[in-house]
């Protein structure tokens, strides 16, 4: 069969007619075809154009069990952001369908390099603390359209939460999203101490971010068998409070703060290290962790079950975290090591000198 050519001196597509009846410069159907003409005239050229290639995956990674969760089919992109000067593509994602979790949706800010393919995780939002809703809140009736990037920070905004910014050269790390129930698996074991400062006395484990530099000078408690392993908080040195969330530059005035450790965790929660548990006399309490990797941050989520004494003591205790502010170390590079959030105790009193045990 002969080969039919034709001129395509207008460039129309035309599915009115047989292709057997069409005028030289239409045609019926075209896939991966691009057009160039001017203004001026209507004559161009027709040329292959390259069709759509999938070229990420987007999956969440559970820290407890290391695996990883696509998102679902109802997963939407919201919003996009083309930094052409570093051939970078950010773009942002709402899951209202997926499976991990108590808020059922997951939300991400992404990007990809295109020429080396580099895709980065920058802000994963699986649950705010309130089991409720995500950090990020998007909305897919809320589509991001204002989105601007200056230098290294992307400002963006949704028209529903209030105008919000990242800094692209950090990943805000995964948030911990599994919410442990009541059960007879030993989490971590510490004996408490106890410290008066300004009037309030604390009792518990605290061995995070402490004030005092190079000296801690508030750190209590230590770590108990078969939570016994040291994980040094990341960086050098001392920090000095200097960034707030987001990455959003904000010096705010603190003392030095010592470059402390948290206890590993045993079974299930062997992914992370205690830093903080403790009660304060004027009725507040606080619970902190950092990854047992050194690295990274827990996130945002919450942890409860039980606690028992060495002394027979026994109670409940419920804990909600989130990331705190940044930190710069004596080397100038950010950390933000720990997750830190209000601890509810039921039933029991933490003592001086006791031993205790914390199940999940």
């Amino acid at each position: 069969m002969a080969n039919t050519q034709r001129n395509f001196v207008l460039g129309r597509m035309n599915k009115s007619l047989d292709e057997r009846l069409l005028p030289n410069g239409e045609y019926v159907d075209a896939l991966n075809l691009r057009l160039g003409s001017t203004e001026e005239s209507e004559v161009g050229s027709v040329e292959n154009a390259k069709g759509n290639t999938q070229l990420s995956e987007l999956y969440f990674i559970d820290p407890v069990t290391l695996t990883n969760t696509p998102l679902s089919s109802e997963a939407r992109t919201i919003g996009v952001y083309e930094d052409g000067a570093n051939e970078t593509l950010y773009w942002f994602v709402h899951d209202s369908n997926f499976p991990i979790g108590d808020t059922g949706k997951i939300d991400m800010i992404v990007s990809l390099n295109v020429l080396t393919g580099f895709l980065k995780y920058h802000v994963i939002s699986i649950d705010d603390g309130s089991g409720i809703n995500t950090t990020l809140n998007f909305n897919p009736q809320f589509l991001i359209t204002g989105t601007n990037k200056v230098g290294d920070l992307l400002f963006f905004t949704d028209f529903l939460n209030p105008p919000r910014v990242i800094n692209v050269k950090n990943s805000y790390s995964e948030p911990i999203v599994s919410t442990f129930t009541n059960g007879t698996t030993t989490a971590f074991a510490f004996t408490a101490g106890t410290i008066t400062q300004l009037g309030i006395i604390s009792i518990g484990f605290h061995q995070g971010t402490v004030l005092g530099c190079p000296g801690p000078s508030n750190a209590i408690g230590a770590g108990a068998a078969p939570t016994t392993t040291q994980i040094d908080l990341p960086g050098t040195g001392c920090y000095t409070g200097t960034v707030t969330t987001f990455g959003v530059p904000g010096p705010t005035v603190v003392p030095p703060l010592t470059k402390g450790f948290g206890i590993q965790g045993a079974n299930t929660a062997s992914g992370f290290a205690l830093t903080q548990f403790i009660t304060n006399s004027d009725g507040s309490a606080t619970f902190g962790l950092i990854m047992s990797s050194g690295g990274g941050n827990p996130g945002t989520g919450k942890m409860k079950g039980d606690i028992t004494g060495s002394d027979g003591s026994s109670g409940t205790y419920v804990a909600r975290y989130a990331p705190t502010a940044q930190y710069v170390d004596e080397s100038n590079a950010s950390q933000n090591p720990e997750s830190v959030g209000k601890l509810k105790l039921t039933g029991i009193t933490l003592i001086d000198g006791v031993t205790y045990t914390i199940t999940i």
